[in-house]
């Protein structure tokens, strides 16, 4: 998993670190919507900006980890 997201997830949002397996889905991980919402802020401190409709669309958190992993590396997400 992409480390920023890791430690955004870990710290900031206090998701435990055990329900952060690909397949999971972001409820499962303990992400709502709010939670969501917060995360596009924080992601944005870091130079990803994503929209928090884009990350809604987002089910797994593998998904996530890959939609964040390639902003990150300059590459636009499809």
């Amino acid at each position: 998993m992409n480390q920023t997201l890791k430690t955004i997830l870990t710290g900031s949002l206090q998701v435990d670190e055990k329900s952060l397996s690909p397949e999971a889905s972001l409820e499962e991980a303990g992400l709502d919507s709010l939670a969501i919402a917060e995360l596009d802020l924080l992601l944005a401190e870091h130079d990803v900006t994503l929209g928090e409709d884009r990350l809604a669309s987002v089910t797994t958190v593998g998904d996530l980890d890959r939609l964040v992993s390639e902003r990150l590396h300059g590459r636009r997400p499809t």
